[in-house]
């Protein structure tokens, strides 16, 4: 019988794997000590510093005592700034623990199935010592061959998670170590060497390279300049075009820690003004929103896809933040949903935006997808504040939102790995942001493979046809018939728009593919409440969203579209059609066909 190789397993025992006795959530809370400390002690000791005991005090005395009070000032902001650098490491060190520890458990299933299946086949090799039959022998091979590539591949992932733990150690061990003198920690603040040294290459964020250019850049890093970057530059890292959404969630992660930790602690001595309640109010919204993600769990798998914060900047906008949070892995995943949110919504509305797009996820996956899934919110513009402010009425902030999501999903592209291939991507646009997503397409070329519109009050004065949206796959409209917003846009020559949004795309001339979006709640009325529905659970809506996320468009039921009579208002068909609110959202005739 031809020799049959089999490798071995290194290490060869379970047992063998390195144990992480790291505690994710004692170094967290030791940042946030140290953060503390260094905010609550800075506003003490600047306050009495720069407040002189005597208010009619003058000369020469009184000058060197301020000259004193601002050097002790600047004293403390300098040993504030080194120890908040060193809380953020802490911040960088127990995401990645969590992460290290999660991925250890996922090397100990593997190695005990290769285990497992290698002594099977050294039992049907020794079995078989004998077998001369040319089919025997070629299968054994072929199962040695795959187990053999296997084993190779868990060798691989196994020395770049050991390269990954030691990353970790030596960035915790280097930021203390750096600071272990007083007089280290009272000098002025310094980078970590391998994290300045990492950002001079060519490629990095901020140098005008590419988002092509940047993903490249992050790549060639090893595990340990990786982890120090993150540490050092969490808001460069955490905003790059061209990084990979897990770089920019561990970033955004640390970003986000250290300003919970600053701000509360800032917060329990009163210290906060209006402008930094309403940061620390958004970091908290996203915190509750991250939480969301992270913690659920898809009922068709039993499995937890994991959240991503990809975006975080909670003082954008005048306050209002921008971020955006996916559920599911946006580097990898086979289909991706971009939803972008309209009217009244800023950075507090994270977790119910957050829900929505855990219930994208669920719909497309419950209902039957080919592929892997991610859903995200993306809420990277100023959405109008209110129904009927004039922002809402014009499509200068849709505009603007255009440009930023065309760039943000050209970024989310260029990050992936070109050995996938590009995802099936869906970009959905809600209420306002349904003009945003339109205008992203027609006028910043978009690159989404199918558009959703949904309760759109106008797809834009430049979007007369679906057509003119320049999408190569197809552009579908949910409307239910009893929202308020989904009337404002133009349904014909005659009825011009009410706000300067466009036509409302439901309309026989837009040509879009409109799909059933009734709610059994509705009234006898339009209202403001049928707006928000779009995302319920077991709607029509959501079902077919679902469908089309899937890349399953032919799937979608179908409505007729709106029309707009010369001598009477707008008709619309699906007024008097009974809603369902089954799981699968199909109405009791098309389930009958």
């Amino acid at each position: 019988m031809t020799t049959i190789r089999v490798d071995q397993l290194v290490p060869a025992a379970t047992s063998d794997l390195d144990e992480l006795t790291g505690d994710p959530g004692q170094a967290d809370a030791f940042g946030r000590d140290l953060s503390s400390i260094a905010v609550q002690g800075f506003e003490v000791v600047a306050e009495r510093a720069l407040t002189a005991p005597v208010v009619a005090w003058f000369g020469e005395s009184r000058v060197a005592y301020d000259e004193k009070a601002t050097q002790i000032a600047n004293q403390h902001r300098t040993l504030t700034e080194n120890l908040q650098a060193v809380a953020r490491t802490c911040f960088a060190y127990a995401d990645t623990l969590a992460d290290l520890k999660w991925e250890r458990d996922g090397l100990v299933s593997t190695h005990q199935h290769l285990v497992a299946t290698r002594q099977t086949l050294l039992n049907d090799i020794t079995a078989a010592a004998d077998e001369t039959e040319p089919l025997v022998v070629r299968t054994l091979q072929d199962r040695a061959t795959e187990l053999n590539g296997a084993i190779a591949t868990f060798q691989t992932d196994y020395a770049d998670w050991q390269q990954r733990v030691t990353a970790n150690e030596t960035l915790m061990r280097d930021a203390f170590t750096r600071l272990d003198e007083v007089e280290e920690v009272t000098a002025p603040a310094t980078v970590d060497p391998i994290a300045a040294g990492a950002m001079d290459l060519p490629g990095a964020p901020g140098s005008g390279a590419t988002p092509e250019q940047v993903r490249d850049w992050w790549n060639d890093l090893d595990a340990a300049q990786q982890e120090a970057v993150i540490a050092a530059y969490p808001d460069v890292i955490g905003s790059a075009d061209g990084i990979p959404a897990d770089g920019r969630d561990q970033a955004n992660r640390v970003s986000l820690d250290a300003d919970l930790a600053d701000l509360e602690a800032q917060d329990a001595i009163g210290a906060l003004n209006e402008d930094e309640r309403r940061h620390l109010a958004n970091a908290e919204a996203t915190r509750t929103a991250l939480q969301n993600a992270d913690s659920y769990v898809d009922p068709t798998t039993d499995e937890a896809p994991g959240g991503q914060l990809w975006l975080y900047d909670p003082t954008a906008h005048g306050g209002d933040g921008a971020v955006a949070i996916g559920v599911g892995d946006l580097d990898t995943a086979d289909h991706i949903a971009a939803r972008v949110p309209g009217i009244t919504t800023d950075q507090e509305d994270a977790p119910t935006l957050m829900q929505e797009a855990i219930n994208t996820y669920q719909s497309t996956v419950y209902n039957g997808v080919d592929g892997t899934v991610a859903s995200m919110f993306w809420l990277g513009y100023d959405a109008p504040d209110a129904f009927y402010s004039p922002a809402t009425l014009s499509q200068g902030r849709a505009e603007e939102g255009a440009e930023a999501f065309a760039d943000d999903i050209a970024g989310l592209r260029a990050s992936r790995d070109p050995d996938l291939g590009p995802a099936h991507l869906t970009a959905i646009g809600h209420s306002y942001g349904s003009t945003t997503t339109a205008l992203a397409a027609s006028e910043h070329d978009l690159d989404a493979d199918d558009v959703v519109l949904l309760g759109s009050p106008g797809a834009g004065l430049q979007n007369p046809t679906a057509e003119s949206l320049g999408i190569e796959g197809d552009v579908y409209i949910g409307r239910n018939s009893r929202d308020v917003v989904g009337v404002l846009g133009g349904e014909g020559a005659i009825h011009s728009p009410a706000a300067q949004l466009g036509f409302d795309p439901s309309t026989d001339d837009f040509g879009a593919i409109r799909f059933e979006a009734e709610d059994p709640s509705r009234s006898w009325h339009r209202g403001v409440a049928q707006h928000g529905l779009y995302f319920a659970n077991d709607s029509e809506s959501l079902y077919n969203i679902g469908r089309v996320v899937a890349g399953d468009g032919d799937a979608v039921n179908e409505a007729e579209h709106s029309y707009d009579p010369w001598w009477t208002t707008p008709v619309d068909p699906e007024w008097d059609r009974d809603p369902t609110s089954d799981e699968s959202g199909r109405s009791d005739t098309q389930e009958d066909e």
